[in-house]
């Protein structure tokens, strides 16, 4: 009976551990209406850099509103086709969080020249071609856990202060 009161004692121990383990790093805030990235900007680009492992290059960095949800969006381009990727944003106050269970979705360009995110329900689900305003091939879209990301923009940090 105790052997069993132990393990079922440790075994919500550990599983409490793993899920106080969730991390989350503010990268910006809301600043007289205006959305500013914070000192950790060079860190996410470089995470998105790392992330793509192909080298596509950040254009541009921005936190932006699409419907009523706030991504962290970074405009990119590869071999001359432009790419957009974005992580999903939680809003506390002023601040946007960055957490490492944010999800990680990427458009890219193919026979459009410019793709952007189609959102449902807040959430981002598809692109679709700006040109003809549809859902099509003309854009391929990914999502992925923002696990790799998050570490990537970690490591990234890391560096910065090495």
């Amino acid at each position: 009976m105790i052997k069993k009161l132990l393990i079922l004692l440790f075994i919500s121990f550990c599983t409490s551990q793993i899920t106080a383990q969730t991390g989350s790093t503010v990268i910006g805030e809301l600043n007289n209406g205006v959305y500013e990235l914070n000192q950790h900007q060079g860190a996410l680009v470089k995470a998105f850099e790392w992330t793509f492992r192909d080298g596509t290059k950040v254009i541009d960095l921005k936190i932006e509103q699409l419907s009523n949800s706030y991504f962290l969006v970074a405009t990119c381009a590869y071999q001359g086709r432009k790419r957009i990727a974005a992580l999903n944003l939680e809003q506390e106050g002023i601040r946007f969080v960055l957490t490492d269970d944010a999800q990680y979705k990427m458009c890219s360009a193919v026979a459009c020249e410019t793709c952007k995110f189609f959102l449902e329900n807040n959430k981002i689900v598809a692109c679709k071609c700006e040109e003809t305003g549809t859902i099509s091939n003309h854009c391929h879209y990914k999502s992925t856990p923002g696990a790799g990301f998050y570490a990537n923009f970690m490591r990234a940090i890391k560096l910065q202060k090495d």
